[in-house]
């Protein structure tokens, strides 16, 4: 029986680099993430009209979904 062995270990690191590219435009466009770039670029006093301050933002984004 022959045996043939073969190195992917180099072949492996561009995959990892496409996937990890893949997964930050899947977060970079995500609608939470466009709402905190937004609310990122409004004043402090369009925050308090809100409800909201700069430190709660992510807080006020996610209320739905986790409990921070």
């Amino acid at each position: 029986m022959a045996v043939t062995h073969v190195n992917i270990a180099g072949a492996g690191v561009p995959v990892l680099g496409h996937v990890v590219s893949a997964l930050a435009r899947m977060v970079e466009n995500h609608p939470r993430m466009r709402q905190i770039e937004r609310l990122n670029k409004t004043s402090d006093a369009e925050l308090e009209c809100r409800g909201v301050t700069r430190q709660e933002v992510i807080q006020h984004i996610f209320r739905d979904r986790y409990y921070i």
